[in-house]
């Protein structure tokens, strides 16, 4: 009986190992302090050197590490091992197991063959000098870099870390230098998830020096602070073109781009703060991406553009706000983009431009309020653009055009209003605009009005408009810029700078209100949008007693004509429809009121 069941079990082994079973994996012991090297299987028996760890080990294993000062530097060799300290997750832990290069070289070194299955973590790593990747040059390497403290490297690029594809994760990575591009990482094309990038330098002789935190990382930049690094170009991060979301990015300095230069990605939901440049882009420069859902304030600049210069791509729902320039274009200069349901508030130029200059292509559904310009061009300045629905306010110049000044685009469906100026107070050598409502106006255009447009509360609790962040630039039921305005082919699918429908009945038509803002009693919105279980979708939205509604479809958004699918009366609060002659494919809806 014991003899066939030994059979058995060396049989069941022999075929996992013929099908490629994995082999069990080890765990190789290192400690400094040890006085020679053993056999490394235990710490009784531990390694000396982290290199004869990594030497020992074989795929899948794990090398553990002692706390205590390693002076050398190590090399992977390909092997998708993990290399560990014993807490990685413990600060002190960290900052007790030390690699230290002794200017020796890269600290720690890839081949580049190293997968996702390679993983280095709970180190810090500091003192390497090299020309590519000081603290770790990743050759392309996907391995897991987590939990370490990359610190006081040096290299001509990449002083932290140079080409690491792998995730970089929840480290540390300060104090690192670049004498040409990527003081804290340069190059790294994986996720870069949780760091801290703080106080890196990239210096060198003209053009380079760019990237003080990062240069050209492709990958995604999410939920990092990055923060004090400084460059000749983009202080913060340089020509990083994959997404940039959920980061803090602040008190970062350059020639140009204080916070971001040059990045052609989506950037979004970061709080782009305090950065500063000293010719221009004091948050961003030339970064030619979708921005969006941002906080950019407090930036600064000498020359132009105290929070944006020369970015081209979209710029939308940010909040663009305090930010200073020595010289024009306070919050925005030469940016020739769709910038559309932006807060443009409190930004200041010594000299044109306080809120916009030189913004030549569409500036739609913002809010331009209490923006200073020391000479001309308080709210806007040189903007050739279309401005459309825009609420241009409170805005102030030492000179000329507190609101508007020489803007020779289209001005539609605006509110122009209160703004000061010696000369020109709202518009000063601006085209002539239409269908909107602007002070003390009487120099033509169709559907202009200058009575008072009735803001909800236009200087706040405080009693003061020009602290413009507690002020309502919202409309009164009796506003005369309701229902006042003109229709755009943009408006059909859009929204205001609130997200209600850019077409309301706010009071006796279908007709846009002037302004940023729609006036809504309520906000209407789709609540429900399900699939029933005969596979007929069924809506449903808020609603008000005696409202008739009708309810619109087209298989593309692009293609063919809106098709009236049904008129449904309202049932109260909410009111439901199913579409009875869909069972699957693909619609679009539009609900309008009647």
């Amino acid at each position: 009986m014991v003899t066939r069941r030994t059979s058995h079990i060396a049989l069941l082994i022999g075929v996992l190992s013929f099908f490629g079973a994995p082999a069990l994996s080890e765990t190789w012991y290192v400690d400094a302090e040890v006085s020679s090297s053993g056999k490394g299987i235990s710490w009784k028996t531990a390694l000396k050197t982290i290199q004869e760890g990594i030497d020992a080990a074989k795929d899948r294993d794990m090398v553990l590490v002692a706390e205590g000062t390693y002076l050398e530097t190590i090399e992977f060799k390909g092997k998708n091992i993990t290399l560990t300290s014993t807490a990685p997750l413990n600060p002190l832990v960290v900052d007790r197991t030390i690699i230290d290069g002794k200017g020796a070289g890269s600290v720690v070194t890839f081949s580049g063959k190293e997968d996702k299955g390679c993983v280095l973590s709970g180190f810090t790593i500091r003192d390497g000098k090299a020309q590519y990747g000081g603290g770790i040059a990743g050759h392309g390497a996907l391995a897991v870099i987590r939990n370490n403290n990359i610190t006081g490297n040096s290299a001509d690029e990449g002083g932290g870390l140079y080409q690491c594809n792998g995730t970089i994760q929840n480290n540390e990575i300060t104090a690192n230098f670049a004498a040409d591009d990527g003081g804290g990482l340069s190059s790294c094309d994986g996720a870069i998830r949780n760091n801290v990038i703080d106080g890196n330098e990239a210096h060198g002789t003209y053009p380079t020096g760019n990237g003080g935190g990062l240069y050209v990382c492709d990958g995604t930049i999410q939920d990092n602070t990055i923060s004090r690094n400084t460059a000749d170009t983009g202080g913060g991060l340089y020509v990083c073109d994959g997404t940039i979301q959920n980061n803090t990015i602040s008190d970062n300095s350059a020639d140009r781009g204080g916070g971001l230069s040059g990045c052609s990605g989506t950037i979004e939901n970061n709080n782009i703060a305090d950065n500063s440049a000293r010719l221009g882009g004091g948050g961003l420069g030339g970064c030619g991406g979708t921005i969006q859902n941002n906080v950019i304030t407090g930036n600064s600049t000498l020359h132009h553009g105290g929070g944006l210069s020369h970015c081209d791509g979209t710029i939308r729902n940010n909040d663009i706000m305090r930010n200073s320039t020595g010289g024009y274009g306070g919050g925005l200069n030469g940016c020739h983009a769709v910038i559309e349901k932006n807060d443009i508030t409190g930004n200041s130029a010594e000299s044109n431009g306080g809120g916009l200059y030189e913004c030549n292509d569409v500036v739609r559904n913002n809010l331009i309020v209490g923006n200073m310009a020391a000479t001309e061009g308080g709210g806007l300045y040189g903007c050739d653009a279309s401005l459309e629905s825009n609420t241009i306010a409170y805005n102030q110049a030492g000179e000329k055009g507190g609101g508007v000044a020489l803007c020779d685009g289209l001005i539609i469906n605006c509110i122009v209003w209160a703004n000061t100026a010696p000369n020109g107070a709202q518009l000063y050598q601006s085209s002539v605009p239409y269908y909107s409502c602007i002070q003390d106006w009487a120099d033509g255009g169709t559907g202009n009005i200058n009575r008072d447009p009735q803001f909800v509360d236009p200087w706040g609790p405080d009693g003061l408009p020009e602290t413009y962040e507690d002020n309502d630039y919202r409309l009164e039921p009796w506003s005369p810029c309701i229902d006042a305005g003109t229709r755009q082919t943009w408006m059909e699918q859009a929204v205001d700078l609130d997200g209600n429908p850019r077409i309301f009945d706010g009071g006796s038509s279908l007709r846009v209100d002037m302004g940023a803002y729609e006036y809504v009693l309520f906000a209407f919105r789709v609540t429900q949008f399900l699939r029933e279980a005969g596979g007929q979708w069924h809506l449903t939205w808020n609603s008000r007693a005696g409202d008739t509604y009708v309810i619109w479809s087209r298989a593309h958004l692009s293609l063919g004509a809106w098709v009236e699918e049904a008129t449904a009366p309202s049932q109260g609060a909410s009111t439901s429809w199913t579409d009875v002659g869909l069972f699957g494919g693909q619609k679009f809806y539009r609900i309008e009121l009647k």
